[in-house]
Order: C-alpha cells, then structure tokens, then sequence
C-alpha cells in the first residue's frame, strides 16, 4: 500500500532528496569552520608568541627568552 501511495520511483526521490541535504549541511558547516578559523597568519612575530603565552603553550622563561631573540633580529634588520 505505501509505496502505491507515494508513486512510482519515491525510493529513488527520497534517497537523492537526502543527499541533496547532505551536501547541503556539509557545505555550510565547511563555510562555518572556515569563517570562524581562529588561526590567522600574522605579521608580527611578537603578536604570535604573545598568543601561544597566553594558551599557554609557553612558559613565561621561555616567553620572554624569545621575545628578547625576536626584539634582536628586529634590530638587526632595521640596521641598528
């Protein structure tokens, strides 16, 4: 009785009506993950390493001695 009901082919209709939502969930939860990436490429190193203090991926000896190598070649790049 079900499948007289629907029509002909309604099995074919619902798998690919499926599918359809499939992608389309996908692609808006890859648009969504990409938009809010916290990661972003910065320019300045001394931003970089403040961050990962911050995380806490460094420990604040190891902070600061890379702030002061960081400082370093700043200097030796503007020549003073």
């Amino acid at each position: 009785m079900w499948p007289a009901l629907f029509g002909p082919g309604w099995v074919w209709g619902a798998l690919v009506a499926l599918c359809l939502g499939g992608l389309l969930l996908g692609l808006i939860g890859f648009l969504l993950l990409t938009v809010n990436d916290r990661r972003r490429p910065s320019a300045d190193p001394l931003e970089e390493l403040w961050h990962r203090y911050e995380e806490g991926d460094l420990i604040r000896e190891e902070f600061e001695r890379r702030r002061r190598e960081a400082l370093e070649r700043v200097r030796r790049a503007a020549g003073g």
